[in-house]
Protein backbone atom coordinates (compact mmCIF):
# COMPACT_ATOMS: atom_id res chain seq x y z
CA UNK A 1 0.00 0.00 0.00
CA UNK A 2 3.01 2.08 0.89
CA UNK A 3 4.78 1.42 -2.31
CA UNK A 4 1.81 2.07 -4.06
CA UNK A 5 0.70 5.82 -2.61
CA UNK A 6 4.48 6.61 -3.06
CA UNK A 7 4.40 5.39 -6.95
CA UNK A 8 1.02 7.78 -7.23
CA UNK A 9 2.81 10.68 -5.91
CA UNK A 10 5.89 10.29 -8.09
CA UNK A 11 3.70 9.95 -11.17
CA UNK A 12 1.70 12.99 -10.08
CA UNK A 13 5.02 15.14 -9.66
CA UNK A 14 6.35 13.79 -12.98
CA UNK A 15 2.04 15.01 -14.61
CA UNK A 16 2.73 18.47 -12.28
CA UNK A 17 6.38 19.19 -13.91
CA UNK A 18 5.46 18.13 -17.81
CA UNK A 19 2.44 20.73 -17.57
CA UNK A 20 4.73 23.45 -16.25
CA UNK A 21 7.43 22.53 -19.36
CA UNK A 22 4.71 22.54 -21.85
CA UNK A 23 3.19 26.26 -19.88
CA UNK A 24 6.44 27.81 -19.89
CA UNK A 25 6.96 30.45 -21.96
CA UNK A 26 9.60 30.42 -24.55
CA UNK A 27 12.54 33.11 -24.86
CA UNK A 28 13.00 35.86 -27.05
CA UNK A 29 14.10 35.10 -30.29
CA UNK A 30 17.89 35.70 -30.78
CA UNK A 31 18.76 37.50 -34.53
CA UNK A 32 22.41 37.72 -35.30
CA UNK A 33 23.43 40.93 -36.81
CA UNK A 34 26.42 42.31 -38.47
CA UNK A 35 27.28 45.49 -40.67
CA UNK A 36 30.17 46.11 -43.01
CA UNK A 37 30.99 49.69 -43.45
CA UNK A 38 31.18 50.87 -47.25
CA UNK A 39 31.44 54.83 -46.35
CA UNK A 40 31.21 57.61 -43.91
CA UNK A 41 30.40 61.08 -45.82
CA UNK A 42 28.93 64.37 -45.76
CA UNK A 43 30.39 65.18 -42.19
CA UNK A 44 28.87 68.61 -41.61
CA UNK A 45 28.96 70.63 -38.45
CA UNK A 46 27.28 72.58 -39.73
CA UNK A 47 23.72 70.75 -40.02
CA UNK A 48 24.25 68.55 -37.33
CA UNK A 49 24.60 65.13 -39.84
CA UNK A 50 26.50 62.54 -41.23
CA UNK A 51 25.99 59.89 -43.84
CA UNK A 52 26.64 56.38 -44.00
CA UNK A 53 26.76 53.78 -46.61
CA UNK A 54 26.77 50.08 -45.12
CA UNK A 55 25.69 46.53 -45.64
CA UNK A 56 23.94 44.83 -43.33
CA UNK A 57 22.64 41.78 -42.59
CA UNK A 58 20.45 39.22 -39.92
CA UNK A 59 20.39 35.17 -39.69
CA UNK A 60 17.60 34.13 -37.13
CA UNK A 61 15.18 31.12 -36.67
CA UNK A 62 11.49 32.13 -36.22
CA UNK A 63 9.74 31.92 -39.93
CA UNK A 64 7.21 34.97 -38.46
CA UNK A 65 10.18 37.47 -38.06
CA UNK A 66 11.61 39.54 -41.01
CA UNK A 67 14.52 41.67 -39.29
CA UNK A 68 16.00 43.44 -42.50
CA UNK A 69 12.23 44.69 -43.13
CA UNK A 70 11.31 45.61 -39.86
CA UNK A 71 15.04 47.08 -38.45
CA UNK A 72 14.73 50.75 -38.27
CA UNK A 73 17.78 53.81 -38.64
CA UNK A 74 17.81 55.83 -34.65
CA UNK A 75 18.41 59.07 -34.84
CA UNK A 76 18.40 59.34 -38.76
CA UNK A 77 16.64 58.28 -41.74
CA UNK A 78 16.89 55.62 -44.63
CA UNK A 79 17.69 56.85 -48.42
CA UNK A 80 18.51 54.18 -49.49
CA UNK A 81 17.98 49.90 -49.05
CA UNK A 82 18.65 47.33 -51.29
CA UNK A 83 16.26 44.20 -52.19
CA UNK A 84 17.48 41.71 -49.60
CA UNK A 85 18.84 38.93 -51.06
CA UNK A 86 17.40 36.09 -48.55
CA UNK A 87 18.68 32.26 -48.16
CA UNK A 88 18.16 29.44 -45.89
CA UNK A 89 20.04 26.64 -44.46
CA UNK A 90 18.10 24.49 -42.30
CA UNK A 91 16.39 26.35 -40.44
CA UNK A 92 18.29 29.36 -39.91
CA UNK A 93 16.61 32.58 -42.12
CA UNK A 94 19.42 34.93 -43.58
CA UNK A 95 19.00 38.04 -45.22
CA UNK A 96 21.15 40.54 -46.88
CA UNK A 97 20.95 44.30 -47.79
CA UNK A 98 22.74 47.84 -48.62
CA UNK A 99 21.75 50.51 -46.61
CA UNK A 100 22.57 54.42 -46.80
CA UNK A 101 21.49 56.60 -44.26
CA UNK A 102 21.61 60.28 -42.90
CA UNK A 103 22.14 60.27 -39.29
CA UNK A 104 22.18 63.34 -37.10
CA UNK A 105 24.67 64.22 -34.43
CA UNK A 106 24.91 66.73 -32.44
CA UNK A 107 28.22 67.65 -32.12
CA UNK A 108 30.28 68.98 -29.08
CA UNK A 109 32.48 71.98 -30.61
CA UNK A 110 33.78 73.17 -27.61
CA UNK A 111 37.08 72.44 -28.28
CA UNK A 112 36.76 73.85 -32.43
CA UNK A 113 39.20 73.63 -34.12
CA UNK A 114 41.13 70.76 -31.71
CA UNK A 115 37.84 68.79 -31.70
CA UNK A 116 37.37 65.44 -32.23
CA UNK A 117 33.81 63.39 -32.71
CA UNK A 118 32.19 59.63 -32.38
CA UNK A 119 30.10 59.32 -35.24
CA UNK A 120 27.39 56.07 -34.41
CA UNK A 121 25.05 54.25 -36.68
CA UNK A 122 22.34 52.51 -34.67
CA UNK A 123 19.92 50.26 -35.27
CA UNK A 124 16.64 48.74 -33.61
CA UNK A 125 13.56 46.53 -34.26
CA UNK A 126 10.88 48.87 -35.07
CA UNK A 127 8.07 46.41 -34.06
CA UNK A 128 9.23 43.69 -31.60
CA UNK A 129 10.50 44.65 -28.10
CA UNK A 130 12.96 42.38 -26.21
CA UNK A 131 10.01 40.16 -24.82
CA UNK A 132 10.20 38.81 -28.72
CA UNK A 133 13.38 39.66 -29.94
CA UNK A 134 17.19 40.29 -29.11
CA UNK A 135 19.83 41.34 -31.37
CA UNK A 136 22.95 39.07 -30.79
CA UNK A 137 26.16 40.62 -32.46
CA UNK A 138 27.51 38.65 -35.09
CA UNK A 139 31.40 38.91 -34.00
CA UNK A 140 33.12 37.24 -36.07
CA UNK A 141 31.80 39.07 -39.29
CA UNK A 142 31.82 42.55 -38.59
CA UNK A 143 34.28 44.81 -40.70
CA UNK A 144 34.83 48.18 -42.48
CA UNK A 145 36.64 49.36 -45.95
CA UNK A 146 40.13 49.79 -45.80
CA UNK A 147 38.98 52.66 -48.16
CA UNK A 148 37.09 54.92 -45.81
CA UNK A 149 38.35 58.08 -45.69
CA UNK A 150 36.88 61.60 -44.43
CA UNK A 151 38.55 65.03 -45.48
CA UNK A 152 40.44 66.63 -42.76
CA UNK A 153 39.81 63.30 -40.39
CA UNK A 154 41.77 60.87 -39.24
CA UNK A 155 39.45 57.77 -38.13
CA UNK A 156 40.16 55.68 -34.99
CA UNK A 157 39.01 51.93 -34.30
CA UNK A 158 35.55 50.82 -35.30
CA UNK A 159 33.47 49.64 -32.24
CA UNK A 160 30.22 47.13 -33.01
CA UNK A 161 28.32 46.32 -29.66
CA UNK A 162 24.04 45.69 -28.62
CA UNK A 163 22.58 47.39 -25.81
CA UNK A 164 18.99 47.46 -24.33
CA UNK A 165 17.23 50.76 -24.83
CA UNK A 166 14.30 51.54 -22.88
CA UNK A 167 11.48 54.17 -23.97
CA UNK A 168 9.91 55.46 -20.50
CA UNK A 169 6.12 55.91 -21.76
CA UNK A 170 3.05 54.51 -22.87
CA UNK A 171 2.53 56.21 -25.94
CA UNK A 172 -0.45 57.32 -24.87
CA UNK A 173 -2.22 54.01 -25.15
CA UNK A 174 -5.13 54.34 -21.80
CA UNK A 175 -4.51 50.42 -21.75
CA UNK A 176 -1.06 50.32 -20.45
CA UNK A 177 0.14 51.59 -17.26
CA UNK A 178 1.22 55.40 -17.09
CA UNK A 179 4.53 54.02 -16.19
CA UNK A 180 5.36 51.64 -18.74
CA UNK A 181 8.16 50.94 -20.42
CA UNK A 182 8.99 49.61 -23.93
CA UNK A 183 12.52 48.05 -24.19
CA UNK A 184 14.29 47.36 -27.22
CA UNK A 185 17.20 45.73 -28.84
CA UNK A 186 19.82 47.77 -30.15
CA UNK A 187 22.60 47.64 -32.73
CA UNK A 188 25.35 49.95 -32.76
CA UNK A 189 28.45 50.89 -35.02
CA UNK A 190 30.68 53.86 -33.63
CA UNK A 191 33.66 55.49 -34.89
CA UNK A 192 36.31 58.18 -33.15
CA UNK A 193 37.36 61.08 -35.74
CA UNK A 194 39.97 63.61 -34.27
CA UNK A 195 41.85 66.61 -36.64
CA UNK A 196 44.53 65.22 -38.76
CA UNK A 197 47.45 67.34 -37.78
CA UNK A 198 47.87 70.95 -37.19
CA UNK A 199 47.17 72.32 -40.42
CA UNK A 200 43.20 73.18 -40.18
CA UNK A 201 44.02 74.58 -37.24
CA UNK A 202 46.81 77.43 -38.94
CA UNK A 203 44.57 77.56 -42.55
CA UNK A 204 41.47 78.54 -40.39
CA UNK A 205 43.50 80.83 -38.04
CA UNK A 206 45.70 82.55 -40.70
CA UNK A 207 43.97 85.52 -41.29
CA UNK A 208 42.89 86.17 -37.78
CA UNK A 209 46.61 86.48 -36.70
CA UNK A 210 47.96 88.31 -39.72
CA UNK A 211 45.44 90.87 -38.58
CA UNK A 212 46.78 91.40 -35.30
CA UNK A 213 50.35 91.27 -36.71
CA UNK A 214 49.24 93.96 -39.10
CA UNK A 215 47.58 96.04 -36.06
CA UNK A 216 50.92 95.64 -34.22
CA UNK A 217 52.82 97.43 -36.73
CA UNK A 218 51.25 100.47 -35.69
CA UNK A 219 53.44 100.84 -32.80
CA UNK A 220 56.51 101.56 -35.86
CA UNK A 221 54.60 103.95 -37.22
CA UNK A 222 55.26 107.93 -35.77
CA UNK A 223 51.45 109.37 -34.25
CA UNK A 224 51.21 112.05 -36.19
CA UNK A 225 50.86 109.77 -39.34
CA UNK A 226 47.12 109.58 -38.83
CA UNK A 227 46.28 107.64 -41.60
CA UNK A 228 48.32 104.39 -41.70
CA UNK A 229 48.85 104.66 -37.60
CA UNK A 230 44.82 104.06 -37.09
CA UNK A 231 43.95 102.77 -40.71
CA UNK A 232 46.20 99.78 -39.75
CA UNK A 233 44.41 98.78 -36.60
CA UNK A 234 40.83 99.61 -37.86
CA UNK A 235 41.91 97.08 -41.24
CA UNK A 236 43.42 94.77 -38.38
CA UNK A 237 39.38 94.91 -36.69
CA UNK A 238 37.93 94.16 -40.33
CA UNK A 239 40.05 90.99 -40.66
CA UNK A 240 39.38 90.02 -37.34
CA UNK A 241 35.66 90.07 -37.95
CA UNK A 242 35.88 88.79 -41.08
CA UNK A 243 37.70 85.77 -40.22
CA UNK A 244 35.29 84.90 -37.31
CA UNK A 245 32.33 84.75 -39.77
CA UNK A 246 33.40 82.50 -41.92
CA UNK A 247 34.13 80.01 -38.76
CA UNK A 248 30.96 80.74 -37.38
CA UNK A 249 29.39 79.72 -40.70
CA UNK A 250 30.65 76.21 -40.50
CA UNK A 251 29.62 75.62 -37.55
CA UNK A 252 26.20 74.78 -35.46
CA UNK A 253 24.23 77.69 -34.20
CA UNK A 254 25.21 77.18 -30.63
CA UNK A 255 25.89 79.24 -27.40
CA UNK A 256 29.13 77.63 -26.40
CA UNK A 257 32.58 79.43 -26.59
CA UNK A 258 34.72 77.35 -29.02
CA UNK A 259 38.78 77.66 -28.78
CA UNK A 260 38.58 79.56 -31.90
CA UNK A 261 35.63 81.93 -31.00
CA UNK A 262 38.11 82.32 -27.59
CA UNK A 263 40.77 83.32 -29.89
CA UNK A 264 39.14 85.50 -32.12
CA UNK A 265 38.03 87.42 -28.94
CA UNK A 266 41.66 87.73 -27.97
CA UNK A 267 42.59 88.92 -31.00
CA UNK A 268 39.67 91.98 -30.86
CA UNK A 269 40.73 92.94 -27.28
CA UNK A 270 44.34 93.43 -28.64
CA UNK A 271 43.49 94.89 -31.83
CA UNK A 272 41.48 97.50 -30.16
CA UNK A 273 44.90 97.93 -27.31
CA UNK A 274 46.60 98.72 -30.57
CA UNK A 275 44.27 101.36 -31.45
CA UNK A 276 44.03 103.06 -27.97
CA UNK A 277 47.95 102.87 -27.61
CA UNK A 278 47.70 105.00 -30.74
CA UNK A 279 45.60 107.30 -28.98
CA UNK A 280 47.18 107.71 -26.17
CA UNK A 281 50.70 108.29 -28.34
CA UNK A 282 49.44 110.51 -30.61
CA UNK A 283 47.86 113.06 -27.01
CA UNK A 284 51.15 113.06 -25.75
CA UNK A 285 52.90 113.80 -28.75
CA UNK A 286 50.62 116.90 -29.39
CA UNK A 287 51.17 117.74 -25.67
CA UNK A 288 54.47 118.31 -25.93
CA UNK A 289 55.62 115.11 -24.33
CA UNK A 290 57.49 113.18 -27.20
CA UNK A 291 59.46 111.60 -25.08
CA UNK A 292 56.69 109.89 -23.51
CA UNK A 293 55.24 108.92 -26.57
CA UNK A 294 58.32 107.38 -28.12
CA UNK A 295 58.89 105.21 -24.91
CA UNK A 296 55.23 103.77 -25.00
CA UNK A 297 55.54 103.09 -28.39
CA UNK A 298 58.76 101.19 -28.03
CA UNK A 299 57.20 99.53 -25.03
CA UNK A 300 54.31 98.51 -26.94
CA UNK A 301 55.99 97.19 -30.09
CA UNK A 302 57.24 94.59 -28.16
CA UNK A 303 55.01 93.89 -25.06
CA UNK A 304 51.75 93.88 -26.96
CA UNK A 305 52.83 91.10 -29.39
CA UNK A 306 54.54 88.91 -26.92
CA UNK A 307 51.56 89.63 -24.55
CA UNK A 308 48.90 88.51 -27.25
CA UNK A 309 51.29 85.25 -28.02
CA UNK A 310 51.02 84.21 -24.66
CA UNK A 311 47.37 84.47 -24.23
CA UNK A 312 47.07 82.48 -27.04
CA UNK A 313 49.26 80.06 -26.31
CA UNK A 314 47.28 79.66 -22.88
CA UNK A 315 43.88 79.31 -24.64
CA UNK A 316 45.10 76.80 -27.37
CA UNK A 317 47.06 74.65 -24.94
CA UNK A 318 45.27 74.84 -21.85
CA UNK A 319 41.46 73.70 -23.18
Amino acid sequence: MKKTILLFLSLLTLRVSLSAAVTQPEGPDSVYVGMYVNRVYDVSLRDNRFSADFYLWFRWKNKDLDPVKSFEVVGGEKTFQSEPYRSKNGDVNYAFSRVTAVLTQHWDVSAFPFDDHVLTVQIEDGENETGTLVYVLDAGNLGKSPEIKIPGWALDKFYFGVVPYTYATNYGDPSLPAENQSIFSRFYCSVRVVRAGIGYFVKLLFGMFIAAVISFLAFFIKPTDLDPRFGLGVGGIFAAVASQYVITSSLPDTNIMTIADQLHMATFIFVFLSIAESTISLWLFNSGREQRSRILDHFCRYAVPIAYLIVCLMITLFR
